[in-house]
């Protein structure tokens, strides 16, 4: 069944929400953004994305259609799902909110942002009647077309928590028939589960090069050509069943007491005082050139459709 979708903000988290959603199916997206030149520049993205998806195999047999509009009021019209991907600001999203409340008042529209790191509860407290009932957190991983996590988190005024026919239930089936693979949150915690994660296994790597263990480029070997290997088709938990839990309590109670245990990323710090944020600047950990980031970036997406193709031929034979 085909459904109405606004998206809120043509930036590349936005451009990613929209394209996995119209290459899910037959599903009508309204992408919502203030500057016309950034809408003209996500729709032409927004239809790259979803071509490279159906020429490698990773669409559905049919894809939706895309309308850009500089009209939040029109964006969210009669839509069964709002999900928005506007900068990551509270109070910028408290105001959104507050506004697409009023815009879907009355109705049966789930209201979704894309949040990374703020409270769902605080986000949606501009809400005065209804819409904080029918939000939630719908957390999607970049690139988002390729990834198919997406972290589900109620806020504490989220109607309807546990019934099949309540919000959180219908983003879940939606996100799933579109090819997701959504995971639903018990409680609020600020990073939901994916970052903070990562933000663990950072914060050892930080350790190890702080003290000299090992450079950053040897750390990012051991990941990618060790257990990240693993990590790709098993997690954690699993990984210690498969190895013995008898063996990992005893690795852990020699190691735990000496995981570094930094409150502040100091390399970090230094590297953004130096103006080394990153690709973008070309400088960060590593000194980057265009071509050197898109020889990752290409290898890092292969890998990433290369699952994405695999999942979606299991799927076919369930």
């Amino acid at each position: 069944m085909s459904a109405k979708v606004a998206v809120i903000g043509p930036g590349m988290m936005g451009r990613g929400i929209a394209a996995c959603i119209m290459a899910g199916g037959n599903h009508e997206v309204r992408l919502y953004g203030r500057r016309p030149d950034a809408l003209v520049d996500a729709e032409k993205k927004i239809s790259e994305l979803v071509g490279f998806l159906q020429d490698n195999d990773a669409a559905s047999d049919t894809h939706g259609g895309l309308t850009v509009t500089t009209s939040l009021e029109e964006a969210v019209a009669g839509a069964d799902f709002v999900f928005e991907s506007i900068v990551e600001d509270l109070e910028a999203k408290k105001k959104l909110f507050k506004t697409l409340e009023e815009l879907t008042q009355g109705t049966t529209t789930v209201l979704c942002t894309n949040t990374s790191s703020l409270s769902v509860t605080s986000i949606m407290e501009g809400c005065k009647s209804d819409g904080a009932g029918r939000a939630l957190a719908a957390h999607f991983i970049g690139p988002a077309h390729l990834v198919p996590l997406v972290e589900l988190c109620p806020g504490l005024r989220t109607h309807a928590k546990d019934s099949a026919e309540g919000p959180l239930a219908r983003v879940r089936d939606f996100l799933v028939s579109i090819g997701k693979r959504p995971v639903v949150l018990k409680k609020e915690i600020d990073g939901f589960i994916a970052a903070r994660l990562q933000a663990a296994l950072y914060r050892e790597c930080l350790h190890l090069q702080q003290s000299g263990v090992a450079d950053c480029e040897a750390i990012d070997s051991a990941v990618f050509n060790g257990f990240g290997r693993r990590l790709n088709q098993i997690g954690p938990f699993q990984q210690a069943d498969f190895a013995g839990v008898d063996l990992v309590q005893k690795t852990h109670a020699k190691l735990f007491p000496q995981l570094g245990t930094y409150q502040v990323d100091s390399r970090a710090e230094q590297l953004v005082s130096e103006g080394r944020c990153g690709v973008k600047a070309q400088a960060g950990h590593y000194d980057w050139t265009e071509e050197q980031a898109k020889t990752v970036a290409t290898k890092r997406d292969a890998e990433l459709l290369r699952r994405l193709k695999a999942d979606l031929n299991e799927n076919s034979r369930l």
